[in-house]
Order: structure tokens, then C-alpha cells, then sequence
């Protein structure tokens, strides 16, 4: 039996050796009655959305960024957390579950403690918008062999995440903001996938009554394009929806494009290839059921300090939009948008 079937039989915790680069297995005493890592691999996936090995990397990880001191183990603190994640459950049934038997209180305490952890440490490693040329030559190589579009480094798309109302009494914080085109209390979340599903981008501060081009217009990736533009580099873009400006780094399909045009042709394959964040949406939600919103999340929007906007912003492509040196972005983006089809579909 090998060191990572015990891991799997115990329950225990593996650590790096920082000095002979080895793992070294640490017994620990579970103070529940069931362990978890005894479960099926099926029924673990099912609990946690993820296999045990790539958990037992993330708890390495979080390990690594958090206090382990206290009476609960870490390893229970980050299972606790993935199980009411996947399944969008209350608190209560997550901590009464035969291998966590915890307080409501403790379950509440532990997943602000470890999904802060996560986001303030582990996000930027791993949600990492290609900057090097390196990079931006694999994600776009990656467009190109499953597509066969070229300088596309990434599709973006907002995707609103169901919250219970504020209190009407919230003055910083009143509901109305939070309310979407579709009547509903969310927040708007603008993702920006690969050609593989794999998020390369992320904002998840604005309440859902924002449009989705006023959260692209605050975004830092936008402000590293345009410099990138300003600066020469004229062969990467985004793919965007109709909700999003034409810029040159951002391209959305044509309005009203005619049959058998090459306008056309592009809109086509610039569906096709825009599906890739749609199923990035959908594995996401899928898989951590929370964000669903048949599982409304149970959090104030103050935990998540969240800044308001309180009027929303739409911007057309009959909007001017003009940047720091005084260009038309829209005209600018136009003109992109229009070589770039010359160049690769006449």
C-alpha cells in the first residue's frame, strides 16, 4: 500500500518536506465518526466536486495562507466548506452531517475563514489573465486549434449570482441595486474564460442592476489591453456579446449582418466560439450548486463588500467612447473589428 492510499484510508493530511521535497504523512485524531476519505471516489466527487487528490492539494494550499491553529482540524475546515458550496445546503445540515458534527455557528465561522483565504491568497496563483507573450501565444494557439480564429485570448460574459434581499433599511447597501433586468436580487460576476473553460479573469464586485459594459469599463484587464494597444500590440482581442462596447481589443459581432456576407460568416464563428464561456457558466454553477439560482446564497452583500453603483450604465455602439489621448475608441474598434474580418474571411 502505497502513501497516498493511506492518506485515502485515514484521513489524514499531507505536508511538503521543505527540505528533502518528500511528503510525509501526519496521523490525525478525526473527531467525527465517519471519514470522509473512506467514502467512494463517486460519492466524495459528489460531496465535494472535487477527487480527493486534488483536495488534498487545496488543502495544502489553504494550509499554507491560514492560521491550522485551533480545536478543528484544517482538513475538516476546507471539506466543510466545499460540501456547502457544492450543494447550496443551509449551514445547519452541513454541520449536522455524520462526519463534520459541528455548530451552525462554526460552520458559518469557518467558510468566511477558509473562502477568505481562498480568494485574498489562492485566486490571483491561479485566475491569471495572460500577460507574458508566452502566455498569450499558448491561449491564442489554443483558440486557433479548436476554431481556427486567430489573436483571440479569451471570451468574457457577466453572470449574475442569486442573493437574498438586503434589508430595507440598509441605507449603504438598499435592495434596489441588487435587482437585475430580471426582477431578481443578484450580483453581476464577469468571468473571462480560455479556450479550455479554464477562468483567466474574474470580477465579482457589483451588484446585479450593473450592466455588464459599465463592470467592463472598471475592469483592469481592459485598462492592460488598452495599454497594450496604445503601446503596439494590435493582434490580441476578447470576444464579447452585444452588451459589450466594440473596442479594438474587445470585438462583438456585427448588427444585422446580411446572409452569404463575409459579416456574416464572422457573427457564425464568433458564436461558436463564444459557447466556450457558456459552458464555463454552466460547469461552474453546476458544480457548486450555491451559485445557482435554484440556491440562493444566504449572505449579505457587506461580507462581500461590495461597492454600489446605483445607476445603471449601457453603453451602444451609437455611444462615444473616448480614451485619455482623445480617440474614438468605438471608431478605433470599428476599424479592428473590420480588418480583422478583410484578413482572415475574404
Amino acid at each position: 500500500m502505497n502513501n497516498v492510499q493511506r492518506f485515502l484510508l485515514i484521513g489524514v493530511l499531507v505536508e511538503e518536506d521543505r527540505d528533502r521535497n518528500l511528503a510525509r504523512i501526519i496521523r490525525r485524531n478525526l473527531r467525527d465518526t465517519m471519514n470522509p476519505f473512506e467514502m467512494s471516489d463517486m460519492h466524495f466527487k459528489q460531496l465535494f466536486r472535487l477527487d480527493k487528490i486534488s483536495l488534498i492539494n487545496l488543502i495544502n494550499n489553504v494550509g499554507r495562507v491560514t492560521d491550522r491553529l485551533g480545536s478543528i482540524p484544517l482538513h475538516l475546515k476546507v471539506l466543510t466548506t466545499l460540501h456547502f458550496t457544492a450543494t447550496g445546503s443551509f449551514q445547519n445540515p452541513v454541520g449536522s452531517s455524520s462526519w463534520i458534527s459541528l455548530s451552525q455557528t462554526s460552520v458559518c465561522r469557518i467558510i468566511n475563514e477558509i473562502c477568505s483565504a481562498i480568494a485574498d491568497y489562492l485566486f490571483p496563483i491561479y485566475v491569471q489573465f495572460p500577460t507574458t507573450i508566452d502566455k498569450k501565444n499558448s491561449t491564442k494557439k489554443g483558440f486557433y486549434e479548436k476554431w481556427g480564429t486567430r489573436g483571440v485570448i479569451g471570451v468574457v460574459d457577466g453572470t449574475h449570482v442569486e442573493i437574498i434581499a438586503p434589508p430595507v433599511s440598509d441605507l449603504e447597501h438598499p435592495p434596489f441595486v441588487y435587482i437585475n433586468r430580471k426582477g431578481r436580487h443578484s450580483i453581476n460576476v464577469m468571468l473571462i474564460s480560455d479556450s479550455n473553460s479554464k477562468i483567466i479573469g474574474c470580477n465579482a464586485r457589483f451588484p446585479g442592476s450593473v450592466h455588464d459594459a459599465a463592470i467592463w469599463q472598471t475592469s483592469n484587464i481592459r485598462n492592460y489591453l488598452q495599454e497594450e494597444y496604445q503601446n503596439g500590440d494590435i493582434s490580441a482581442h476578447l470576444l464579447g456579446d452585444s452588451g459589450y462596447p466594440l473596442e479594438p481589443w474587445l470585438f462583438t459581432p456585427f448588427a444585422n449582418a446580411q446572409e452569404n456576407t463575409v459579416e456574416a460568416n464572422f457573427n457564425r464563428q464568433f458564436n461558436t466560439v463564444r459557447n466556450v464561456i457558456e459552458r464555463t457558466n454552466g460547469i461552474l454553477k453546476g458544480r457548486f450548486r450555491c451559485l445557482s439560482r435554484h440556491r440562493v446564497l444566504l449572505y449579505h452583500p457587506i461580507d462581500a463588500r461590495l461597492p454600489i453603483v446605483e445607476n445603471e450604465i449601457e453603453y451602444r455602439e451609437n455611444d462615444i467612447n473616448i480614451d485619455p489621448v482623445g480617440n474614438n475608441i468605438l471608431q478605433l474598434g470599428r476599424a479592428a473589428r473590420n480588418a480583422y474580418v478583410e484578413n482572415n474571411f475574404l
